[in-house]
């Protein structure tokens, strides 16, 4: 017996919760969940009229948290959590943390490259799973010992009430630039379920705020009317953290930081401006903690290579990177920090992943046209849409005459990598270390890590 609030995923006696959010209520699958074999439903409205028992409660979704929390033994009692929502850069800090955490006490992380704890990864099918996994993965920590972790909440996440019952110790805000708007309908949509994620935050929580991000204010907003305490970061503004002098190179990044009127340079093996920022939320997280920033700074060197950001695959007579880039403002950085290094030509391979985001297909492609100086257009998740198509949207307001469209990735890949010249630099964007490619309803095998590494290994 399980229970589930996915009407298709119902066995025989299995027990249907109605959990519902913004967009979706579940009671209205009721009839398929008996149908499928359900022998109880759990709802919080007035439900008659069926051949299954109906448990009235008063909030499904609080109900769904207590009844797994139960089950599992209340494992996050004893566990600091750090939160992350942002559009671009949640990954990437949220390992940035566990990296620098790791050298104090024992950190996991959940979000987009897995469920990561000791020396084990377990992949997981969304950036923050359903409430019933965290706290199956929280048990696991449990069991290890392990009371710190670090986890990504995205928007959808926020907007579908995965998160109904927990509360962070910590919570950071990257930015909100706009993305999943197939989902979220519209930017204010997007910007409210971002925001949620600091009503969250437990009674003595401290939230870390990006206040370079036009949006920043809401989130201070809602801080100040529940009394929370907040620190903040900036390169433009006067900040608790403040990044100034930042010079990119093409193995590191320096900046200076000054914190508590006094200045600390930093040197990071992380490439870009994004870097410093993510590096700077991260740094700022553990000094909540109580740890010296001295030392944060020492093990800054230390800091892993973050697998699908800014990965540099290939460094000889030219430069591969492989980089996550998806949304406006993540590709446009990425682009910016390669023109900043290049010295001869930017070839860049990307693609638009199909079935969401239409109107941001033709601003990609101007950005991208723009500050490249030769792009292979290609196919990166085309779902149930044609590639042909997709790329027919990318390009339909670029006036430049710098790119082909070659649709099969590992050919589009090979192309620009038997065409790099001494110097130049190809960007694989979009993908990332991501194991498949989704067309139509399948998950067919497809790495561009992988492919890199075959291409380089032939030549």
């Amino acid at each position: 017996m399980n229970i589930k609030n996915n009407s298709k995923k119902i066995k025989k006696n299995d027990i249907f919760i109605c959990t519902h959010d913004e967009y979706e209520d579940r009671h209205k699958y009721i009839d398929q969940a008996i149908k499928k074999g359900a022998k109880a439903i759990i709802t919080d409205k007035n439900i008659t009229d069926k051949k299954v028992p109906i448990i009235k409660v008063e909030n499904t979704n609080k109900t769904l948290y207590q009844i797994y929390n139960d089950y599992y033994n209340n494992p996050l009692k004893n566990t600091n959590i750090i939160a992350i929502t942002g559009t671009d850069g949640k990954t990437s800090t949220a390992l940035i943390i566990k990296n620098l955490l790791d050298n104090y006490t024992k950190t996991a992380y959940m979000g987009t490259n897995g469920f990561i704890y000791n020396n084990n990864n377990i992949k997981m099918n969304n950036t923050t799973p359903e409430i019933k996994e965290i706290l199956k993965n929280a048990k696991i920590l449990q069991e290890n010992q392990i009371n710190n972790l670090v986890m990504e909440v995205s928007s959808e996440a926020l907007l579908h009430n995965r998160c109904e019952g927990l509360l962070f110790d910590r919570a950071i805000l990257t930015n909100i630039t706009g993305d999943h708007l197939n989902v979220h309908k519209n930017f204010q949509n997007y910007l409210e379920s971002k925001l949620n994620l600091f009503t969250k935050l437990k009674e003595n929580g401290i939230a870390i705020i990006n206040i370079d991000d036009k949006n920043s204010n809401k989130a201070i907003d809602i801080l100040k009317q529940n009394n929370k305490k907040y620190i903040t970061y900036a390169t433009n503004k006067k900040a608790d953290f403040y990044i100034k002098d930042i010079k990119e190179y093409n193995d590191k990044t320096i900046y200076k930081l000054i914190y508590n009127k006094k200045e600390y340079k930093i040197t990071s093996p992380l490439l870009g401006i994004y870097n410093a920022y993510n590096l700077t939320a991260a740094i700022a997280i553990l000094t909540t903690y109580n740890y010296k920033i001295s030392d944060i700074i020492n093990n800054i060197y230390n800091i892993k290579e973050i697998p699908g950001r800014t990965n540099i695959m290939y460094d000889k007579e030219y430069k591969v990177i492989l980089d996550y880039a998806h949304t406006i403002n993540a590709t446009k950085n990425i682009l910016e920090y390669a023109n900043k290094i290049k010295k001869t030509k930017i070839i860049t391979v990307v693609g638009c992943a199909g079935g969401r985001e239409h109107e941001k297909r033709p601003k990609l492609g101007k950005i991208i046209t723009d500050l490249s100086d030769y792009v292979i257009f290609t196919t990166d998740d085309p779902r149930y849409e044609k590639v042909t198509d997709i790329i027919k949207d990318i390009t339909k307001n670029i006036d430049k005459n710098n790119f082909k469209t070659i649709i099969n990735r590992k050919r589009a890949i090979k192309y620009a990598i038997n065409n790099a010249k001494e110097n130049d630099i190809v960007l694989i964007l979009g993908k990332g270390i991501d194991n498949y490619m989704a067309i139509k309803n399948k998950y067919k095998k497809y790495c561009d890590k992988d492919v890199i590494e075959k291409i380089l290994k032939k030549k």
